[in-house]
């Protein structure tokens, strides 16, 4: 799987890196769409982390929240902007989750 570095302190969407439909997928493969419009990332470490690119299925986020990270999903009924500003206020301030 393609990976991409999360630098530190640094926090960003990922909105361009969802598989979001299921299209090259049969329905006997059972591959669900992504269930998020967008996923918010967060390095509050001071260490770069690999992450995975494009996310692909739920556990994605839980996979992530595990190195440490703080993640944030994002549905289409989300304040996108208040999101993003919670996440990297926890990444500048060092709070974590």
């Amino acid at each position: 799987m393609p990976k991409m570095v999360l630098l530190p302190k640094l926090t960003m969407a990922l909105g361009g890196y969802i598989r979001e439909t299921i299209t090259p997928y049969n329905k006997e493969d059972n591959v669900k769409p992504f269930p998020y419009r967008n996923v918010i990332v967060g390095n509050p470490t001071d260490e770069p982390i690999k992450i995975d690119v494009p996310a692909y299925d739920e556990e994605w986020v839980e996979r992530h929240r595990k190195l440490g990270l703080i993640v944030v999903p994002v549905s289409s009924e989300d304040d996108f902007v208040g999101l993003y500003r919670m996440v990297k206020s926890k990444v500048s301030n060092d709070d974590g989750e």
